[in-house]
């Protein structure tokens, strides 16, 4: 069951919580091999992130190569190389720690190389380890910032992906060499004459440690001299303990190869003994083990990793046997539940008993839903914690698994305390409530400072006409200029308040999404434009029969802006060329509107839809600043993305990325939706 807001949302750290889950499950079920886990894993993370572009890297000297990705541009292919002083992933490793930046440009990343090629906002990298040696990166980017920065529960995603993708590409090493391994295993053979100390080692035995020489002989000091220094008290003990009493030899141990490395072996021998009961000899097998051990090895690792994961996480893991009440529980859910393991008796019937009595019942008729369907089940559940007593909201997953031959299943189930989460989700809807009100009480004394501040304009603007057509011919020349500067400058005043008025409204409306014709849209606007397009002799293409989804209303403020913007902005040595081209694929439609005007220095190409934000001067070409700033915004509140390009002289282009299905996230995390109507 998913954690929800009072409107309906899933709440940010359930489903961080949910994505955690989903990692751990992808990396213990291990389906389709390491490289398949690994695939599927930077899947969970993107799809949890939802940023454009995630890489998982590998790092060689100051090459960077594309591993594995998903791009949703399509333009970045595994095995493409970069240099590493041209990613963002080169501070990660400089840095030693990971990096998380929402908006680069206020941030240490924007003199970094990357930043000004490519403008990335958002960014999350975090080092890949093999075998504690630094892999490569896992690494996600956007060319859009964030509105907030990242959570700790965010961070915990990623650094749990992180760990969990170090860990198969540590499984996918050991298994290659596990392999190779198996391929050149073979059992030496040896033996060893206890009264003269002479040995013979098999040509297999000589193969396992590297000998080449064929013309040496061995004695036993060859052999100690080469047990690894952890192990040789061990060793030697065992083979006096069978010579002198006879106890099975049968021994694992390292040993040092001829090039200096140490491998695992596996020593088996018997000896023999003359009729005093004195050992003459001792004879056996070496078997090259080291690829168990490290398989051994991965199983502890991956187990680490499990343990790692749940730490992380802040979850527990508990597995109940119904047939016979025992069960086991990580250290995690006797922390949760402030339990002391030496003490408590881990069953079913213990742990219902902790639940807050208004809950005992929720609890049994759960797990009783959860046997009988044997699918996942999940719930949250008020426990009182055994040490102090104290209320915790604990949420719940349960798994029936089944065992051959068992009359009951087994229970596995993972807990995680969700207190804090709870307190947070209801302050998270008393902010909510609060800022609903604040937004209608926004609205509200926009529309009334707008009117206020427009009606002394008016009047500024009335008289100062009256005066011209009334004194104008008492007045100097410089009398007149002064009357007409302080018209322009009130109705200036009077076109900005509209501006702003406009632009604060498109952020606070719900939006009313529907099918729109691209005619309808372009028609209307070539109608409000008429003018000004008469005016310059200018001539606008646009394809016929298209259709877009979208708010009608704000779909046509955002194309009369970007048309009249190339308008207004256009060469004075030729008349006006716009161009409008419209390219889809499954999930999103893509505008582009060209022109032939004065460009601008690609420089500014971000700064641009700043509000407020002019490249000339105001006696060159009018306006307010405001209008591609309301582009941008209008863009956004449909889920999408806008970038321009231009070069001075030569015109621009702003391209828009629409979803096939916007949704509207402002009314989603505000509940504006009921309270505000669109813009007409």
């Amino acid at each position: 069951m998913k954690t929800t807001t009072e409107d309906g949302c899933v709440g940010p750290d359930a489903r961080a919580q949910e994505t955690l889950l989903e990692l751990v499950k992808i990396s213990t079920e291990g389906v389709g091999g390491h490289d398949a886990c690994i695939r599927a894993l930077l899947r969970e993370v993107t799809g949890y992130f939802k940023l454009p572009l995630s890489i998982i890297s590998r790092i060689d000297g100051p090459r960077y190569e594309v591993e594995f990705v998903l791009d949703a541009n399509r333009q970045i292919e595994v095995g493409q190389g970069f240099d590493l002083a041209a990613t963002y992933c080169e501070r990660v490793l400089t840095l030693e720690k990971p990096l998380y930046v929402h908006h680069a440009a206020d941030s240490q990343l924007v003199d970094h190389p990357c930043y000004r090629e490519m403008a990335l906002e958002t960014y999350l990298g975090i080092r890949l380890f093999r075998n504690g040696e630094v892999y490569g990166t896992l690494s996600l980017t956007a060319p859009e910032p964030r509105e907030h920065p990242f959570t700790p529960a965010d961070i915990s995603v990623l650094e749990t992906a992180g760990a969990l993708v170090s860990h198969h590409l540590a499984l996918r090493q050991a298994e290659r060499r596990f392999s190779l391994a198996l391929k050149g295993a073979a059992v030496g053979f040896w033996e060893w004459d206890v009264r003269t100390d002479s040995v013979f080692w098999s040509p297999q035995y000589r193969e396992v440690l590297g000998f080449t020489d064929p013309d040496f002989e061995p004695v036993f000091d060859d052999f100690s001299s080469r047990v690894h220094p952890d192990d040789l008290e061990r060793v030697m003990l065992s083979i006096n303990d069978h010579l002198a009493l006879r106890k099975p030899f049968d021994i694992e141990f390292q040993i040092c190869h001829e090039a200096g490395w140490y491998l695992w072996v596996r020593a088996r021998g018997q000896a023999q003994w003359d009729a005093g009961g004195q050992a003459m000899r001792m004879a056996g097998s070496i078997d090259d083990i080291t690829a168990r051990k490290t398989a051994e090895n991965r199983a502890q690792d991956r187990l680490r990793m499990l343990e790692l994961a749940g730490q992380a996480a802040s979850i527990g893991y508990v597995e109940i046997d119904l047939s016979s009440g025992t069960g086991m529980a990580s250290d995690e859910v006797y922390e949760i539940l402030g339990l002391e393991r030496n003490t408590f008796d881990l069953s079913l019937d213990h742990l219902l008993a902790l639940t807050h009595p208004d809950d005992t019942r929720l609890a049994r008729e759960f797990v009783e839903a959860s046997l009988e369907s044997g699918e996942l089940g999940a719930e949250t559940i008020r426990f009182r914690r055994g040490h102090d007593g104290l209320e915790r909201f604990v949420h719940v997953w349960i798994q029936a698994l089944d065992g051959p031959g068992r009359p009951a299943p087994r229970i596995f189930s993972v807990i995680q305390d969700v207190t804090d989460q709870r307190a947070d989700e209801q302050r998270l809807r008393q902010q909510t409530q609060e800022l609903r009100r604040t937004n209608v009480e926004l609205e509200r004394f926009a529309t009334v400072a707008s009117h206020d501040l427009q009606e002394p304009l008016r009047k500024v603007t009335t008289f100062g006409d009256l005066m011209v057509r009334d004194y104008g011919d008492k007045l100097d020349d410089r009398g007149v200029r002064m009357l007409e500067t302080m018209a322009g400058a009130a109705h200036r005043m009077r076109q900005l308040i509209r501006d702003l008025l406009q632009y604060s409204r498109s952020s606070h409306v719900a939006l009313d999404v529907q099918p729109v014709s691209l005619d309808d849209l372009m028609d209307g606007v070539m109608s409000d434009l008429d003018m000004s397009i008469r005016d310059c002799d200018a001539k606008v293409d646009y394809p016929r029969g298209l259709a877009l989804a979208g708010d009608p209303v704000l779909l046509r403020q955002l194309f009369q802006n970007l048309i009249g913007n190339a308008v207004k902005y256009r060469d004075p040595e030729r008349p006006p060329r716009i161009g409008v081209t419209v390219q889809d694929d499954e999930e999103t439609c893509q505008i582009t509107v060209t022109d032939n005007g004065i460009g601008f220095d690609a420089d500014h190409a971000e700064r641009i839809f700043e509000v407020f934000r002019r490249l000339h001067a105001r006696d060159s070409y009018p306006g307010t600043g405001v209008g591609l700033a309301l582009c941008q915004r209008i863009v956004e509140r449909h889920g999408g993305m806008i970038r321009a390009e231009g070069r001075p002289g030569k015109g621009a282009s702003f391209t828009v990325t629409l979803p096939k299905a916007p949704i509207d996230r402002y009314s989603l995390m505000t509940g504006m939706a009921e309270a505000t109507q669109p813009i007409h």
